[in-house]
């Protein structure tokens, strides 16, 4: 499982895909759009365990693919 995340300032989304492939291609359609302050595409370690962002943005429980900041 492949996990997008866009951060924004109105809100986040998160899109899950199957195919390596979909989910980088959609990573690199969230960088361009320029609504996004960071996007984030990743892999949780295993089923049921906690994963998400520390305090300083750092991501903990999941495999970090691609992480792009958006100024």
């Amino acid at each position: 499982m492949f996990l997008l995340i866009n951060m924004n300032h109105d809100g986040d989304t998160y899109r899950i895909f199957k195919d390596v492939a979909e989910a980088k291609d959609a990573f690199d359609e969230s960088c361009a759009e320029g609504d996004n302050y960071r996007v984030v595409l990743l892999v949780p370690y295993t089923d049921g365990e906690h994963f998400g962002f520390g305090a300083e943005g750092e991501v903990f429980g999941a495999e970090v693919l691609f992480d792009e900041v958006i100024e």
